[in-house]
């Protein structure tokens, strides 16, 4: 890619040896004799990088610089002097110029900086779309679903990315979107440009997650030959997640602990401070109540961690949210394999949204993505759902379809006949309430021809008198 230098000076023959050397360069080269074309040039557009003179015969530089940041936030500014001095230097650092040249300025010099002003911006912008991607892709929009339960975890998520300070403890069972809410809490707040550091606490052992944590110094045990940072100090700025931080071990939460409190640690085998800035989020799928019961978990941790606290319910506790998260997989999903969306079908979407879910969202995301690479048509049938789901839905106690518990018999009448009709009409009238009305759609969930339908309501008195 060619970048554009805009070159402004008003000592023509700076301007043209100029030019020539960063041509010679590769670079795209626009001049400007003063204050005021430098800023119509600016106006322009495509300017990547504008070396600026203090003193202009219009405008003093520093002036220029100043709208320029204004009006020009993107293009790097190298300002230039023959007669710098340190309230000068400071001034134009502090408006916003990348770095202050004294003339003169050989063109290998003034070349190599620029290369590394450019190095520099291109790393600010890819920074800068990692953090759009991320706001993208843990917005809220991305919690999904319309249960009242989950609006509150919304409601209380976005008062809490607000207030970047206190820490947070998330609690759910495996599979809730700990993780999602976390990441959400972090690139929705004043911390979004800083780092978001993830430890699962379960899953290194207890004698390496205290050096992945705070790190170490050369020397401090056998194997540590060099310093190493840890995960504290790499968070600086931004969040620190501690995943399932009920398998923590007693000792290393005391230094979680000091983190919280005193904002500061020590390497492994360090002797001295060092300044924590992070904010702590926590999450557990561990009762910790009962953990402190059990003197598994400090007290004194728990309360601090406990500043905000966020429960995510199961997804069976909000069934009303089983069917739009599934429509969002499938358009994740769609769009990732490059394969046309599928519509779920009433069949489907019964047995969907009876199923138990003990594995919550995971478990359903995993469902969609198996199906969406497997299974061809339009419709999301039955028969493309793992075998277990039925079963597993009435072992919850969950009816796979509506009807599939029968009423329980009045005192003394133990008819099965009497019984089966009852169960039978109130399947049928449920069904019915289903497909709105649409006694097609519903001979097809009970198995029936539409005519068998018409007999058995006509056998049980479901009929209206004009259709007898």
């Amino acid at each position: 890619m060619t970048h554009t230098v805009l070159i402004t000076d008003d000592n023509e023959l700076i301007r043209e040896t100029l030019e020539k050397a960063l041509v010679s360069e590769g670079y795209r080269v626009r001049l400007a004799k003063d204050g005021r074309e430098c800023l119509e040039a600016a106006r322009l557009g495509d300017v990547d990088l504008i070396l600026l003179d203090m003193r202009l015969p219009d405008i003093n530089g520093l002036e220029v610089l100043e709208r320029l940041r204004q009006e020009h936030p993107d293009p790097i500014v190298l300002m230039m002097t023959a007669f710098g001095d340190v309230d000068s230097t400071k001034k134009a650092l502090e408006l916003g110029a990348f770095d202050f040249i004294r003339k003169p300025v050989t063109p290998k010099a003034l070349a190599s900086i620029i290369k590394m002003a450019m190095e520099i911006r291109t790393l600010r912008q890819e920074i800068q779309q990692t953090i759009y991607r991320n706001k993208e892709r843990y917005g809220y929009h991305n919690i999904i679903g319309r249960s009242v339960v989950l609006q509150k975890v919304l409601e209380m998520t976005t008062r809490a990315a607000d207030n970047d300070a206190s820490t947070i403890l998330i609690e759910g069972a495996s599979g809730t979107g700990k993780s999602l809410i976390a990441k959400c809490l972090h690139y929705n707040s004043l911390r979004a440009h800083q780092p978001f550091v993830e430890i699962n606490c379960a899953s290194i052992p207890a004698t390496l997650l205290e050096s992945e944590l705070f790190g170490h110094e050369a020397g401090a045990f056998t194997d540590a030959k060099k310093l190493k940072k840890g995960l504290v100090e790499l968070a600086q700025g931004g969040t620190l997640f501690l995943d399932e931080i009920g398998e923590m071990q007693p000792a290393l939460q005391a230094k979680v602990l000091q983190v919280i409190e005193e904002k500061c640690f020590r390497r492994i085998g360090g002797t001295k401070n060092i300044f924590a800035d992070v904010r702590i989020i926590a999450a557990t799928n561990k009762d910790l109540k009962k953990a402190l019961d059990e003197g598994a978990f400090r007290q004194d941790l728990y309360w601090r961690l406990n500043v905000i606290n966020i429960v995510l319910p199961p997804l069976k506790d909000r069934a009303e949210d089983v069917i739009p998260l599934v429509e969002h997989f499938i358009g994740l999903y769609s769009r990732e394999f490059h394969k046309p969306p599928k519509r779920v079908s009433d069949e489907a979407r019964l047995i969907l949204e009876r199923y138990a879910w003990p594995g919550n969202v995971r478990e359903l995301s995993n469902t969609v993505e198996r199906i969406m690479i497997l299974e061809d048509g339009e419709r999301i049938l039955p028969e493309h759902l793992p075998p277990a789901m039925m079963g597993r839905a009435r072992a919850a106690g969950q009816p796979s379809s509506p009807g599939d518990a029968a009423p329980a018999p009045a005192a003394g009448d133990f008819n099965l006949r009497k019984l089966t009709e009852a169960f039978q009409a109130k399947t049928i009238t449920a069904v019915l309430d289903k497909t709105g009305g649409n006694r097609t759609e519903a001979a097809k969930l009970l198995g029936l021809s539409r005519v068998g339908l018409y007999h058995q309501m006509k056998k049980l008195g479901l009929l209206k008198k004009e259709e007898c």
